[in-house]
């Protein structure tokens, strides 16, 4: 049942998101000062970062002024379109009493060049929740690293005893960048 469950939240993250994706240059107009949008427009807001991106995000868009300020939080709204609505709307909250956990290697990632598959789970009452699937494949094309990234059900690969909002999601990108440096 937790698997149409996702399916039918996909058909309403979908749409929201690609609306989150049309209007992200007129968000960027709505940030305050310190970065953040007002309460009122959470649902657009990354939780654990401002508009103004990580630092990742940051040395994409070393600019300031007005004009450059606007641009780096359009451009981290449009990547990380309608993450709040995914985070608070559509995640699963970890309450204390669940239980979690996962098979096969925790470690696999993009930016780790590690390849593999792994499922996480988690259970309340015995009853399953939510679920990840995740899928790197590293590999090398014209000498630079690329991998192939694949991802479904509910952010669960942090901890969720310190985080316990597991967003929604669903991912794919066949040419992602990698971890792995160049031989």
């Amino acid at each position: 049942m937790v698997y149409l469950k996702w399916l039918a939240y996909l058909l309403i993250s979908v749409p929201f998101e690609l609306f989150a994706k049309l209007i992200s240059p007129i968000l960027a107009f709505f940030v305050k000062d310190d970065g953040w949008l007002p309460d009122w427009l959470s649902w657009f807001q990354t939780p654990d970062n401002s508009c103004d991106g990580d630092r990742g995000h940051r040395e994409r868009w070393p600019r300031d002024g007005a004009f450059w300020t606007w641009m780096r939080r359009t451009a981290w709204l449009f990547r990380n379109s309608a993450y709040g609505f995914n985070y608070y709307v559509l995640g699963v909250h970890y309450e204390k009493g669940d239980v979690y956990w996962h098979v096969g290697d925790p470690e696999i990632g993009d930016k780790s060049g590690v390849s593999g598959l792994c499922r996480w789970y988690m259970e309340r009452d015995g009853k399953l929740i939510c679920w990840q699937i995740y899928y790197v494949k590293h590999y090398q094309i014209f000498g630079v690293w690329k991998c192939v990234r694949i991802g479904a059900g509910w952010k669960m690969w942090g901890d969720v005893e310190k985080d316990p909002y597991c967003p929604h999601w669903v991912y794919f990108n066949p040419v992602k960048g990698s971890g792995l440096a160049e031989e």
